[in-house]
């Protein structure tokens, strides 16, 4: 491979925050951005399990480091972004993975106070971790890249009112918040997706969390049609963590400098049927 195109692809130097780090997609984020140069912060409300994520990271040679941060807290929010420039030096790279499925389930079950913490976590948390590493940006003044996760479930129901409606907010945000900070050289980009095994799902599926719908709903979202769409991914098979990784890797790299604004789907075709 020609030098110029593995410095298209190289984050050596940069310094990249991502939250919801301890596990699934998150870590395997943080992974791959650290792999690729960059010097990462492992962020999680789940303190043992972050630092067990960047213990392990960290023995592979990587630069990894950890901060505790709760996104429903602004102020815990600046703090993990302080934190992160007093840590490794400033801050180029978010990427706001953090979300929860546990507010999950339809409108028949989940009461007012659900469906806030559900919003809180998947919406409110994007915009508390955006200000203050924004603010930290342009206060460096050599641009930045921010990755929103959000979710097939933003563009096609699927999990429940709460969830499916936050993502979607994601998405819009996105396109906002890109509009915004244009003028400062900060690219903001999302990632929506699809279907991906990982570690809560499996745990909600072998009984060592609650499940995320109550069994006796009666509901659109978890009926024959969303069931066989589903089990019908195009490409015929569910995602890994490592092909989401990759395509956020890609937007925070110089070879997506041109891109601001969009939210690339990856979900095997899914959201096709």
């Amino acid at each position: 491979m020609q030098p110029q195109l593995v410095e298209l692809m190289s984050l050596d130097g940069s310094r990249a925050l991502v939250t919801g780090a301890a596990t699934g997609i998150g870590e395997g984020i943080a992974r791959l951005l650290a792999e690729a140069g960059a010097a990462v912060v492992i962020a999680d409300v789940d303190v043992d399990t972050g630092r067990d994520a960047t213990a392990r990271l960290a023995a592979s040679g990587l630069d990894v480091s950890f901060v505790d941060v709760d996104i429903t807290d602004p102020e815990a929010c600046r703090r993990a972004v302080r934190r992160t420039v007093e840590g490794i030096g400033g801050l180029d790279i978010l990427v706001n993975n953090a979300g929860s499925f546990h507010e999950s389930g339809s409108i028949l079950d989940q009461d007012e106070q659900s469906w806030h913490r559900s919003v809180a976590v998947n919406f409110h948390g994007v915009f508390h971790m955006s200000k203050p590493a924004a603010e930290q940006m342009v206060l460096q003044g050599a641009g930045g890249s921010i990755v929103n996760i959000a979710s097939v479930d933003g563009l096609l129901p699927c999990l429940g009112t709460s969830y499916d409606a936050s993502k979607a907010a994601v998405i819009h945000f996105t396109r906002s918040l890109a509009l915004d900070l244009a003028p400062h050289n900060i690219r903001v980009n999302g990632v929506n997706p699809g279907s991906v095994p990982v570690e809560t799902l499996r745990k909600m599926r072998e009984g060592e969390l609650p499940p995320l719908w109550v069994e006796r709903s009666r509901t659109g979202l978890m009926g024959p049609l969303m069931k066989q769409r589903g089990a019908n991914i195009p490409i015929g098979r569910t995602g890994t963590v490592a092909e989401i990784a990759q395509v956020v890797w890609f937007l925070t790299s110089r070879a997506a400098s041109y891109v601001t604004g969009h939210t690339v789907t990856v979900d095997g075709g899914w959201t096709l049927i």
